[in-house]
C-alpha cells in the first residue's frame, strides 16, 4: 500500500482536482528504492505532511495501480496527450515542472498509472474553505 503525495498546482488546479474528476491518469516518479508494482493499492495524499487542519484535503483516494513504466524524460516531454493525463495543461507546462528535456532528457521516472473510475474515496471528507 505505496503513499504517493501531490503538492503541486498547475494552471488546470491543485493535483488533487484532476485527480478527483478522473483526468489525472498516471504520475511519473523518480524511482524508488522499493519499486511500485501493478496490482499494488495506492494511497493518494494532498500534502502529506502538511497537518490536515492547514489543508482542504488529505487523502484524495484510493487506486490500484495498473501498470508501470520505467521511462527518460525526453520520450514524454514533448507529448502533449501524455502532459494532460499527469494534470498538466500541455507539454509546455509539464516542462516547467520537470526542467528543460534538453538539459534533463535522460533523466528517469517511473511511469505509474491507475483506473480513475476505480478510486474508492473517504466517506467523509472535510472540506476547508
Amino acid at each position: 500500500m505505496p503513499p504517493i503525495s501531490f503538492s503541486g498546482v498547475t494552471s488546470r488546479g491543485p493535483f488533487y482536482t484532476p485527480i478527483l474528476r478522473g483526468e489525472k491518469l498516471h504520475t511519473c516518479r523518480k524511482p524508488r528504492k522499493r519499486p511500485i508494482k501493478i496490482g499494488d493499492q495506492l494511497y493518494l495524499y494532498w500534502k502529506c505532511r502538511v497537518p490536515e487542519h492547514l489543508k482542504p484535503i488529505h487523502l484524495i483516494g484510493r487506486v490500484t495501480c495498473t501498470s508501470v513504466e520505467r521511462k527518460k524524460y525526453s520520450e514524454f516531454a514533448y507529448i502533449n496527450r501524455f502532459a494532460r493525463e499527469d494534470g498538466f495543461k500541455d507539454c509546455l507546462e509539464l516542462q516547467e515542472w520537470f526542467g528543460d528535456p534538453e538539459e534533463n532528457g535522460d533523466d528517469l521516472y517511473d511511469v505509474i498509472w491507475w483506473n480513475p473510475g476505480e478510486m474508492s474515496v473517504p466517506l467523509f471528507r472535510k472540506w476547508k474553505k
